[in-house]
C-alpha cells in the first residue's frame, strides 16, 4: 500500500488489492484522507488499517478499478500534476517486519523504487505512532518537483533533442506505438496531441509536398501556410486547417534527416482548452533545441 504527502494537503492512504489474475496492484475505495495537522499516531491507525485491508480484499475485476482515479480526491485532475505535488511512500508487510521506503518520482510521473536503497522495516505489530513517525520521517517538507522539466531523446541521425514538458493536460504516451520518438495526448481529448515524429516522410520538403501529404492524411483543407525558416535547425513551418482540426507542424534539421514536430487540435474542445493545448505546443517549440552528436553530415532534405 501507499501513502502520498503534500504539505499544504496532508496524507492521502490508499490500500490496494490485485487486479484480476494479474500482479497488478490497484487502490480499493475508500482512501483515507487525513490533513497536515494529524498526528503521527492518527497516521499510524490509517495505515495500520489501509494495510489489513490490502490483506484481506479480494481481487477486482479488470473492469473495476475501485479508486483507479483515487488523486482526484484532492482536486488534482492529472496523475502526472498530482506526482509532481505529492510525495509517496510504500508499505509492505513482509512476515514479522514492515518495509517501508519513499518512493521517487520517474521521468513518465509515476513512482519508482530507488536503485541502491534498501527499505526500512520495523516490527510488523510496533505501535501506531511508531509506524507514522516512520512514514513522516522520509517525507521531506515542502518537496515539489519543478513543473514543465527538461526532457530529451536521441535520434536516429545522432542528435540529442532537448525540450520542456508540455503542460499537465497531457499525458505522456511514449511512442505511441508509432513510428515517433514521443507523442503527448490531451487527457480528456487524446486525439488531439503533440508528436515528436521521425523524419517528416515527405518526399520533398516543399509546400506542394506537404499539402498533398496533410490532404491525404487530414482531408481537405481549408486554409494551408508554408514557410520556409533561415534559423537552424528550424528549416520549415507549417498550419492547416480543416473543418474538424488545425494542425500546425515545425521541422527542424537533424543530421542527415529531419525532426517534426506536430500538433493536432480539434475545434470540438471549448475554447478555453483549445487555447492552452495551442499555448502548450507553443512552449514546447520555444524550448527545442537540437545538438548534434556524430561530427560530419550531408547536405540533408531539399527546401523548396
Amino acid at each position: 500500500m501507499n501513502v502520498y504527502y503534500n504539505t499544504s494537503f496532508g496524507c492521502l492512504v490508499c490500500p490496494e488489492t490485485r487486479m484480476g489474475n494479474t500482479p497488478m496492484r490497484v487502490v480499493i475505495e475508500p482512501v483515507t484522507v487525513l490533513d497536515s495537522g494529524s498526528t503521527a499516531a492518527a497516521l499510524g491507525e490509517a495505515l495500520l488499517n489501509a494495510l489489513e485491508r490490502s490483506r484481506t480484499a479480494p481481487p477486482v475485476p479488470r473492469v473495476d478499478l475501485g479508486a483507479g482515479r483515487f488523486w482526484q480526491i484532492t482536486g488534482i485532475k492529472g496523475y502526472t500534476a498530482f506526482s509532481r505535488k505529492f510525495q509517496c511512500v510504500r508499505i509492505d508487510a513482509r512476515g514479522p517486519v514492515l518495509e517501508i521506503v519513499k518512493l521517487i518520482r520517474d521521468t513518465d510521473g509515476g513512482y519508482i523504487e530507488p536503485v541502491g536503497q534498501p527499505p526500512l522495516e520495523i516490527p510488523a505489530d510496533a505501535p501506531a505512532a511508531q509506524l507514522g513517525e516512520t512514514a513522516l520521517s522520509l517525507f521531506s517538507p515542502g518537496l515539489e518537483s519543478p513543473a514543465n522539466e527538461t526532457r530529451s531523446f536521441e535520434t536516429v541521425h545522432g542528435s540529442i533533442v532537448s525540450y520542456r514538458r508540455p503542460s499537465d493536460d497531457f499525458l505522456d504516451c511514449g511512442d505511441g506505438h508509432t513510428d515517433a520518438y514521443q507523442i503527448f495526448t490531451l487527457a480528456d481529448a487524446p486525439r488531439n496531441h503533440i508528436a515528436f515524429l521521425i523524419d517528416s516522410d515527405y518526399e520533398m520538403l516543399s509546400k506542394a509536398a506537404v499539402l498533398g501529404r496533410w490532404q491525404a492524411q487530414y482531408g481537405a483543407l481549408s486554409e494551408f501556410r508554408f514557410q520556409r525558416r533561415r534559423k537552424p535547425p528550424l528549416m520549415a513551418s507549417m498550419k492547416g486547417v480543416t473543418a474538424e482540426a488545425e494542425i500546425v507542424s515545425h521541422v527542424y534539421r537533424d543530421g542527415d534527416g529531419t525532426l517534426e514536430v506536430l500538433s493536432l487540435i480539434e475545434y470540438t474542445l471549448p475554447p478555453e482548452a483549445r487555447d492552452a493545448a495551442q499555448t502548450a505546443y507553443q512552449a514546447v517549440i520555444r524550448s527545442i533545441t537540437v545538438k548534434e552528436l556524430r561530427g560530419s553530415r550531408s547536405e540533408g532534405p531539399v527546401v523548396k
